[in-house]
C-alpha cells in the first residue's frame, strides 16, 4: 500500500491533537480525515474507504472502547486496523483494547518516530491481508478471506451463498493473561505466534478458521465437509491449542492461558460483501453457545456443551461441570480433559 493512497481517520476530542497528527501524517504522504468524537467517527467511517483508524480512548458521548467494539462488530469495517491513543500511564486500557481487537497503540505525547513506525507497520499488515484476500476472476477481481473452495466456486458462477448447517461444530478460543506482560510489544508478538500455530493445526485438519478478533480465535468443523460436524477433530485441536499456549507460557514467563468453548448445533453461513472484501462468516446457536462457553471457561480449560459430550463421550474423558443459561434455557456443560 503506497502511503499516498492510504486514508487515515483520526478520532480525538482534542483539536490540537487532531491537527498535530494530521500535519505529521500528511507530511509523510498520507491522506487524513478527522472526527472529534466516537459518534462522529462512526458516521464518517461508512462514507470513506479508510485504511487505518487512530482512535483516542477517553472521549465524550462515545468513548474509544465503544467505537472499537462497533468497528469490530460491523462486517463492513472489522478488517480496518485500529491504533489506540492513550495516556502513557494507562497500560490497562491498552491491554483491554488489544483484547477487543485493536492492532496497536500510541501513547501521548506522540513520539514522531514511533508514530511513523506504528502507522507503517499497521498499513503493511493490512496490505498483506488484502493481498491474501484478492483472487482474480476473469477480467475483474473479487476479494476473498479464507473462503472454502465450494464457496468460491459458487461465487464464480454468480450464485448467492447462504448455507444452513443443522449440526455444525464451532470452537471459540480466547487467549488470556495478556495484562501480565509489561510490554504491549510482547502481547502482540505472543498473539501472533499463538494464532500462527493455531492456523497451522487448523489447516492440517481441514477445518475452517472463521475469524480472529483481538484475543479471540474461532474455528468451525462441518463447513468444508458438510454433513460431518467434525467434533472429534475440533476436540483434538483444542487439546493441541492448550499445549501450544502452555509452551508459550513457559517461554515467555508470563501467565498467558487459553479458555475454550465447543458446541455443535445450528448455524447459518453466508458471504458478506464490502467495498473491498468478500468473506465467509457464520451465525447462529453453534457460534453463540460456543462463545458463551468460552467466556465461562476457566484457566486453560475446554468447556463443551451436552451436544458435543454426546458425540464424544465414548472416546474422550470429561468432567461434569454444571449448567449455563442460554436464552432462558439451561445448557449442560462438561470439561474436556483429553482422549481416553
Amino acid at each position: 500500500m503506497n502511503s499516498d493512497s492510504a486514508l487515515i481517520l483520526i478520532v480525538d476530542d482534542n483539536e490540537m491533537n487532531r491537527d498535530m497528527l494530521a500535519r505529521r501524517l500528511e507530511r509523510q504522504g498520507y491522506q487524513t480525515v478527522m472526527a472529534e468524537d466516537g459518534v462522529q467517527a462512526l458516521e464518517v467511517l461508512p462514507q470513506h474507504s479508510v485504511d487505518l483508524v487512530l482512535l483516542d480512548i477517553m472521549m465524550p458521548r462515545m468513548n474509544g472502547y465503544e467505537v472499537l467494539q462497533n468497528i469490530k462488530d460491523d462486517p463492513r469495517m472489522r478488517h480496518v486496523p485500529v491504533i489506540m491513543i492513550s495516556a502513557v500511564d494507562d497500560l490497562d486500557s491498552v491491554v483491554k483494547c488489544v483484547e477487543m481487537g485493536a492492532d496497536d497503540y500510541l501513547f501521548k505525547p506522540f513520539n514522531p518516530i514511533l508514530l511513523k513506525a506504528r502507522v507503517t507497520a499497521s498499513l503493511e499488515k493490512k496490505r498483506l491481508r488484502d493481498r491474501e484476500r484478492v483472487t482474480q476472476q476473469g477480467g475483474g477481481s473479487e476479494t476473498f478471506a479464507h473462503l472454502p473452495s465450494f464457496v468460491a466456486e459458487r461465487l464464480r458462477a454468480g450464485q448467492e451463498v447462504v448455507d444452513s448447517f443443522p449440526n455444525l461444530t464451532v470452537l471459540v478460543a480466547g487467549v488470556g493473561g495478556l495484562a501480565d506482560f509489561g510490554s504491549p510489544f510482547e502481547m502482540v508478538d505472543l498473539l501472533n505466534r499463538a494464532f500462527g500455530e493455531f492456523d497451522h493445526r487448523v489447516e492440517q485438519r481441514g477445518l475452517l478458521r472463521v475469524r480472529t478478533t483481538g484475543n479471540q480465535y474461532v474455528v468451525a468443523g462441518g463447513v468444508i465437509d458438510q454433513g460431518d460436524p467434525r467434533a472429534g477433530a475440533l476436540a483434538d485441536l483444542a487439546v493441541e491449542m492448550r499445549s501450544v499456549v502452555a509452551g508459550l507460557r513457559l517461554a515467555s514467563g508470563g501467565q498467558v492461558s487459553v479458555s475454550m468453548g465447543l458446541h455443535s448445533g445450528l448455524a447459518i453461513g453466508g458471504v458478506i460483501k464490502t467495498a473491498r472484501h468478500v468473506y465467509y462468516d457464520l451465525w447462529g446457536d453453534a457460534v453463540e453457545v460456543a462463545s458463551l462457553l468460552q467466556t465461562r471457561a476457566l484457566f486453560d480449560s475446554i468447556m463443551v456443551s451436552a451436544a458435543v459430550y454426546g458425540l464424544l463421550r465414548y472416546d474422550y474423558l470429561f468432567d461434569e461441570f454444571g449448567r449455563l443459561d442460554y436464552k432462558g434455557q439451561p445448557v449442560a456443560t462438561y470439561l474436556l480433559k483429553g482422549r481416553l
